[in-house]
């Protein structure tokens, strides 16, 4: 069987739980919020949607109220025409009626088709704009919010429940649905206002006394509100039983996601599964977990199946009760046979209304508790303290960094990762930051780079505290190359300059400084060529070959400090010593700090800080802390044995 690493494993199914269970408890307990909670939702879905569209509501609002009023032209007019017909009026009169139905028929259907046109072309835009709003909000948030799990967990809610209830669009047209709903039971109300207000005739016996009653009119339209709230009550407790269902499918449609994402989808796999004939295996286990997700299906429509009948059952005998005491008036001589038929459509149509208005009430708040974390997300605050003090008039040779006492736990942590560190970054040095694993190396260049805030003491430019820097100015010194660098499938300038306008000289500067120009010369497109195959004409570039490109972006940044996380570990060993051996002559008077495992590094270093447990424990020259004797003394002579 495939397996995902337990590490993440574990991770994915406690975030996906969390936000499952996060989600249904906002989505199955309508009942429980209060209507002001509800109602300040929903304006907020409102308020999204002007954002995106203002005229995507109206459109869907103007297109349904059309469509819910084009039965009842056809209905009114239609009675009018036969009544015409049986008392032989004159056919001028008659075919004006006829030709006013086409017209207000045609002029409508018109209408509305134009208004749905222009809706599907919104739908599309706005989509793209959410999209463009949640990436603009994961890219300004504060990155230790970004790494956080209650902002993870926001994040897949939004988009889960931006797929999971069709999206803004589907909200806007749902409720212009049920607004239509709405018109349609106002229309089916003004055609039954004739019959409603008719002169009683109480003749007969008692039972037909009541079905001549003009009341027991106002008894069946109330019957068919009573029957809107009691499909109402059934279908909340039937969501909830999906939504159930919903949380019991998470790991199938885990798993079916990791199957297509992590398996089908990357070429990359296909190695290991035809080198250890793993195809048997892994249809095996799709099956499986498409046969669970088909039984989960199945139990969701049986659910709303069960729904439906019930609903059907009472508008049946609401149904024959309408047709009971329109047909018995029909037969009294109380209204024509064309009124018949008129008011026992509009009925049917009153029905008919009641339901679906119901169904896409329920539909409308159950997509408004999706689309609220969508909401939610993007009022995320960033809290991350900016001042107003500019880092570029600093003259650079003069540039000091300065850790006082500096403590850091991550959010969620036990324990420090950083405790009570001191050290200074002098312009111009180079510096070698050693230690084992966890030891707190990355963690405290992500303090230096003002990705984390420390916890406790601060830190210092030029004996000024960060925070009163401005913040992209203070981010713009620094040129890293994180051991997960990513490179993004744009052209290899667009990755270097990591912007669209650059100086193609200076880009083939950089990269022939990081040796990977003769290789990006071979390309078909040169430094235009795109990388990965995402693109057409997309390249794919080695471990190695990635990470020099990664080096060349942090040297055209120019900044004047450069930080390299693990910079040599997808480098072959005659790559790893040109990089080294014109050490200076890449980074120049910049100063450069690197995390490295491979002790020979340290000697191009002009000092070096030993980490352990997340303190400091010792710092010097290579040949100091040799003499030392201490923590990286046995780190080297460790290493050192491997070359014996």
């Amino acid at each position: 069987m495939v397996h995902m690493p337990r590490c993440l494993k574990y991770k994915v199914n406690t975030t996906m739980r969390r936000v499952v269970i996060s989600m249904s408890k906002h989505a199955i307990s309508n009942e429980k919020e209060s209507v002001g909670a509800i109602i300040k939702k929903f304006m907020h879905v409102i308020g999204i949607n002007h954002r995106l569209c203002k005229w995507i509501l109206p459109c869907n609002l103007g297109k349904n109220i059309i469509m819910a009023g084009l039965p009842y032209v056809g209905i009114v007019y239609g009675c009018n025409i036969l009544n015409a017909l049986v008392a032989r009026e004159a056919k001028g009169h008659i075919m004006n009626m006829v030709y006013q139905l086409l017209v207000i028929t045609f002029a409508m259907t018109l209408l509305y088709h134009i208004l749905d046109k222009a809706g599907n072309a919104m739908r599309d835009n706005i989509r793209y704009r959410i999209k463009a709003d949640i990436s603009s909000k994961a890219a300004s948030l504060d990155y230790q919010d970004l790494e956080s799990q209650d902002s993870m967990q926001l994040l897949t809610a939004a988009l889960e429940g931006e797929k999971e209830s069709g999206g803004i669009y589907w909200f806007s047209d749902k409720l212009g649905v049920l607004i239509g709903d709405v018109a349609s039971i106002f229309y089916a109300f003004v055609v039954l206002v004739p019959i409603l207000t008719q002169q009683q005739h109480l003749t007969g016996n008692g039972v037909m006394q009541i079905l001549n009653s003009k009341w027991i009119i106002y008894l069946i339209f109330l019957l068919n509100l009573f029957s809107m709230f009691l499909f109402m009550w059934i279908s909340k407790k039937g969501n909830k039983k999906q939504y159930e269902i919903y949380e019991e499918s998470l790991d199938a449609i885990r798993k079916d996601d990791y199957f297509y994402r992590e398996i089908l989808s990357k070429y990359a796999t296909g190695k290991e599964i035809r080198l250890y004939a793993l195809k048997d295996l892994l249809l095996r286990d799709m099956t499986k977990v498409w046969d669970e997700k088909c039984n989960i299906q199945d139990r969701k429509l049986d659910i709303q199946e069960k729904i439906r009948i019930r609903y059907l059952i009472v508008q049946a005998l609401l149904l024959v009760i309408s047709y009971t005491v329109i047909g018995v008036r029909g037969v009294n001589g109380m209204i024509t046979g064309a009124e018949v038929v008129k008011y026992v459509s509009a009925l049917t149509a009153l029905g008919g209304a009641c339901q679906y208005m119901v169904d896409h009430f329920e539909t409308v708040l159950l997509n408004m508790q999706y689309l609220h974390h969508y909401y939610e997300y993007l009022q995320l605050p960033n809290r991350k303290q900016t001042g107003g003090k500019p880092t570029a008039d600093l003259p650079q040779q003069d540039l000091v960094i300065t850790f006082e006492d500096v403590s850091f736990k991550y959010p969620g942590g036990k324990k420090d990762s950083l405790e009570h560190v001191n050290l200074t970054f002098h312009y111009g040095e180079k510096i070698a930051l050693v230690g084992p694993n966890g030891a707190g190396k990355t963690t405290l260049i992500l303090l230096l780079c003002r990705l984390y805030e420390p916890t406790h003491g601060r830190i210092l430019l030029n004996g000024i505290d960060i925070r009163e820097y401005d913040y992209e100015e203070y981010l713009a010194m620094f040129g890293v190359v994180f051991q997960d660098f990513k490179l993004f499938a744009m052209t290899v300038a667009e990755n270097v300059a990591a912007s669209e306008e650059y100086d193609e000289r200076e880009i083939e500067e950089v990269l022939e400084k990081a040796g990977i120009w003769e290789r990006v010369q071979k390309m078909e497109q040169g430094i235009h060529n795109p990388l990965y195959n995402v693109g057409i004409k997309g390249v794919e570039v080695s471990g190695g070959e990635a990470q020099k490109i990664a080096i060349a972006r942090a040297l055209y940044k120019k900044a004047p400090f450069i930080i390299l996380d693990e910079p040599t570990s997808a480098l072959d060993p005659m790559a790893e010593y040109e990089i080294y051996s014109s050490f200076d002559r890449l980074i120049q008077d910049r100063m450069a700090v690197y995390i490295s495992h491979r002790m020979s590094s340290c000697r191009f270093c002009q000092r070096i800080i030993v980490l352990k447990d997340g303190q400091v424990q010792e710092q010097g020259t290579h040949e100091e802390l040799i003499e030392k004797d201490g923590i990286y003394a046995m780190m080297w002579n460790a290493q050192a044995q491997n070359y014996q």
